[in-house]
């Protein structure tokens, strides 16, 4: 009997090490090409987490075969160190010229009451009082009588703005409001979604810089995707089977969506003419095609100038950081923070970038 779990321990041992390994990989290969691959990063920390302890319990015990997680740890150190920053370096320097920059998945301002507290004035009020020279803003909406498009110009002293979409009602979809002048706007269809992603050429003093602003495909899980897992335990087998498949299903559709997305938008920023600031919503993970294609050679604010998981996805999905702040390697960070209000299903970042 001892045999037999120990070759099963060391089995399970061996699984859960080459899906940590598969899921480091997982980030070079679009979900286009191989899509369960991709389902791999999502669980990308959980896999982390077990591996640990797999080790801790082999050291602890004095058990052979501990250097099975130690090696699958060591090769996912990149990876981790995407997931969890180390750094919380802040940078201490002379003024310089520099732009504090917001991003923020507001959620149609909570149009329709979806936290059923009505925050879209705490959102307005939140956004007011990080008085950022620079703030994107996704899933944004304003029209008459519900117009936060010309509250934030006036608290913020617009000068000029962006929005990617305008009808005889108002104005949706992704925004950028610059306290300073935007030379040069435009949009970037990337051709498989209804908010087309901008971006903005903002001149401050010298320096010229594109920011865009970026909204990528949603899951779209419904209210009873997030009931079903909230009482997955409580459920009959087929039930399990039947929700298990419509979630996934829609995780794969998502993935290969946003791999098309990014394949438009990777050359496009890699074609600016001035130094880039990536902000937006990936809806993804750091263990993704997505981020991995995004990032690039550029930097992720979070990582250079913060400490932690720094989940940014407000509902139950706590390991969850899927808004983020990249930007060129020539350009500094520091007081990146994460501001822990739940108006939306988002938590807003922002951060100081020396250009």
């Amino acid at each position: 009997m001892k045999k037999l779990l120990f070759k099963s321990g060391v089995f399970l041992n061996w699984l859960f090490a080459v899906l940590l390994i598969i899921a480091d990989l997982s980030v070079f290969i679009s979900p286009d090409t191989i899509p369960y691959l991709a389902l791999t990063g999502l669980f990308f920390p959980f896999l982390v987490i077990i591996n640990f302890l797999f080790l801790l319990f082999r050291i602890f015990y004095k058990k052979p075969h501990f250097f099975i997680s130690l090696v699958a740890l060591l090769l996912s150190w990149y990876r981790i160190d995407d997931y969890y920053s180390f750094r919380n370096k802040q940078v201490i320097s002379a003024p310089v010229n520099q732009l504090k920059i917001m991003s923020y998945n507001v959620r149609m301002f909570d149009l329709y009451n979806w936290t059923g507290n009505h925050t879209g004035n705490d959102m307005f009020n939140v956004i007011a009082n990080e008085h950022a020279d620079v703030i994107c803003l996704q899933e944004f909406y304003s029209r008459k009588g519900f117009d936060f498009q010309s509250k934030i110009i006036k608290a913020q002293k617009t000068k000029d703005y962006i929005i990617s979409s305008k009808n005889k009602t108002g104005y949706s979809g992704n925004a950028i409001f610059s306290k300073y002048p935007i030379i040069s706007s435009g949009f970037v269809d990337v051709g498989t979604t209804k908010q087309k992603c901008i971006y903005a050429d903002i001149v401050k003093q010298r320096d010229t810089v594109r920011v865009y602003g970026i909204h990528l495909a949603s899951i779209h899980l419904s209210d009873n995707d997030y009931e079903f897992m909230q009482n997955i335990n409580d459920n009959n087998n087929d039930k399990n089977i039947e929700g298990v498949k419509g979630i996934g299903s829609k995780l794969l559709d998502a993935y290969q969506i946003r791999a098309r997305e990014v394949e438009t938008l990777v050359p496009h920023i890699a074609s600016s003419p001035y130094p880039v600031i990536v902000c937006g919503d990936f809806n993804d993970t750091p263990v993704s095609f997505t981020y991995h294609s995004l990032k690039g050679d550029l930097k992720d604010a979070f990582q250079e100038s913060s400490i932690g998981i720094g989940h940014t996805y407000a509902k139950n999905l706590p390991l969850f950081r899927i808004d983020f702040i990249l930007y060129d390697k020539k350009m500094t960070s520091k007081s990146y923070k994460r501001i822990r209000k739940k108006y939306s299903d988002h938590y807003p970042v922002s951060c100081e970038i020396e250009l």
